[in-house]
């Protein structure tokens, strides 16, 4: 009975030598966010740093992106809506308080060099704001946040033609 008690223990504790870096073996270095906005069907880009670091065709949907200390922004456009965007703040990954018991500086270091500290939340929702009477929808998304919004003007209601009079660019608030 003894015996097996100490090896229990034994095989217990190398097994637990293995989970340094517990975040980065539990977690991974990656994280899938959903989005959905509402309403749904928009187009939707994931900024970080203001660079574009993913999209998504139409919510609801979800990207992958690397875990970063860096927040990021998820900018959407629809149909009779305008620019519309929400933050997803990094903040530390619970996993990583396993290496205080189980890791130590060695699992922290792992933890840290792959990203697997951060943490986002797992999913996002972007409110849609509707477009006034008048106002021209976004055309595409911003290739870097905060950047221009490229719009086509409405044409005016008493103008025969139906195309777009001209693009005008204005910055996102």
């Amino acid at each position: 009975m003894f015996d097996k008690t100490v090896k229990n223990i034994l095989l217990g504790s190398l097994t637990l030598s293995f989970l340094s870096g517990c975040a980065s073996i539990v977690s991974g270095s990656h994280q899938t966010i959903a989005v959905t906005t509402n309403p749904p069907g928009a187009k939707c880009a994931v900024y970080r740093d203001g660079i574009q670091i993913g999209s998504i065709n139409s919510t609801p949907g979800s990207v992958t992106v690397s875990r970063k200390e860096s927040d990021l922004t998820v900018g959407c456009t629809k149909d009779h809506y305008d620019f519309s965007n929400a933050q997803n703040t990094s903040d530390v990954n619970g996993w990583v308080f396993g290496n205080i018991g189980f890791g130590g500086l060695i699992g922290v270091v792992v933890d840290m060099a792959t990203g697997s500290v951060h943490a986002y939340d797992h999913s996002t929702t972007v409110n849609m704001i509707p477009l006034a009477d008048g106002v021209a929808a976004p055309i595409g998304l911003p290739d870097q946040f905060p950047g221009p919004i490229v719009r086509v003007a409405s044409p005016t209601s008493d103008l025969v033609n139906s195309a777009p009079t001209e693009v005008t660019k204005q910055p996102v608030k």
